[in-house]
């Protein structure tokens, strides 16, 4: 077992490359469905990413658990993980979706695409190190 683990895994980062350009590309789906259904709303951009970022994370840690990370960490153990990280990220993301488009004035399509971008590698770090550590997958 190894009692030092990487920061990245590179096969593995492959897949969550691979597996996050499908989940991106559905949260940006969801997140553009949802600009145009909330237009004339205040904080159109705002609200639409924190929905889309929500359903999307639940479809993302499915395809991770399964696709990603092979993983054969316990439910009980990733899920709360994720929740953890999923929400903390989604609240700082958030922020930095306001910051980006109400007070610099970015198009919220380039806030979008930076905050998913620069969160996404924050996102695989985190559950691989957090949601689907391998000394848990090992053990079993």
């Amino acid at each position: 077992m190894d009692t030092n683990p990487k920061v990245m895994e590179f096969p593995e980062f492959k897949r969550f490359i691979i597996i996050g350009t499908i989940n991106v590309a559905i949260f940006y789906g969801l997140y553009e469905g949802l600009y145009y259904l909330a237009e004339g709303l205040e904080h159109r951009a705002a609200m639409s990413w924190i929905l889309a970022y929500s359903m999307g994370s639940i479809i993302a840690h499915s395809t991770h658990r399964l696709f990603t990370f092979n993983s054969t960490v316990p439910i009980e153990h990733s899920l709360p993980a994720a929740v953890m990280i999923y929400g903390t990220t989604l609240i700082l993301s958030t922020v930095s979706e306001v910051i980006l488009i109400e007070y610099l004035m970015w198009h919220h399509r380039l806030a979008w695409l930076v905050n998913a971008g620069g969160f996404g590698i924050v996102i695989y770090i985190a559950l691989r190190h957090l949601a689907f550590p391998v000394r848990l997958s090992e053990q079993e």
